[in-house]
């Protein structure tokens, strides 16, 4: 397992660079985070969905400027490997195909959460389309529930869309789920009502971009003007 290597400075330096380039490529980013308010006083695991090259740069984005907690996310050992300087930030790699790796990538993880610490994973373990049905998801969220019932589980929820203007959007959904573990005996019922609660969350936040249902969200980050919004601006200037 490649282990995490934070450092604040390079942590700065990503947030401006990430400032800019996410500027430069979104049109809009929106955010709607549901949770009540709270102080950590447990551990915190964050589940999201992956559909993105874009996902783990969002994920140290919204904890550095929105959850602004001690976070570390499970990323792929091949990620790691051709993007080495994701350690500074929090990353620790899992290599799924490697049992032995698998297990000592959810022991550290485990480690993080008795600590109090965040750790963020994408169950699906790899990127799959916005659209796919059921989504994959890996049982390494069960395990570390199953064996630390009393962390905190948050669900985000990324959607990524073209909508009127040149470049895309994205909104992003924060959400707490309250598990109910009498009527989760197993892993396996655990993993697939995970599963579902994450599906069921990026279903209903879909259809309320669709149907244009987004007033809950605030703005988070502005992009630069598009070509449109130039030609409008020296057009009104004639």
């Amino acid at each position: 397992m490649i282990e995490p290597k934070k450092s604040k400075r390079f942590q700065q330096l990503l947030s401006g660079y990430l400032t800019y380039q996410l500027k430069k490529h979104f049109y809009r980013v929106w955010i709607e985070d549901q949770r009540d308010s709270f102080q950590q006083g447990s551990g915190h695991l964050v589940l999201a969905n992956h559909s993105s090259w874009w996902d783990g740069l969002m994920v140290f984005y919204l904890n550095h400027h929105v959850i602004k907690e001690d976070s570390f996310a499970m990323m792929s050992q091949k990620g790691m490997e051709d993007f080495p300087f994701f350690r500074k930030i929090g990353a620790f790699s899992v290599n799924p195909h490697s049992p032995k790796d698998l297990i000592t990538s959810l022991k550290f993880a485990e480690k993080c959460l008795q600590e109090k610490k965040t750790v963020w994973i994408f169950p699906q373990g790899k990127e799959e389309h916005l659209e796919k049905r059921p989504l994959s998801f890996m049982s390494g969220p069960g395990y570390l529930y199953e064996r630390n019932a009393e962390i905190m589980v948050t669900m985000v929820t990324f959607y990524y869309t073209f909508r009127h203007d040149q470049r895309p959007e994205l909104f992003i959904r924060i959400g707490r789920e309250d598990l109910d573990t009498s009527q989760l005996s197993t892993r396996e019922e655990m993993t697939g009502h995970l599963r579902m609660g994450i599906e069921t969350r990026l279903d209903g936040l879909k259809k309320d971009i669709i149907h244009e249902n987004i007033s809950s969200f605030e703005l988070l980050l502005k992009g630069f003007p598009t070509n449109s919004e130039w030609l409008s601006f020296w057009k009104r200037r004639k």
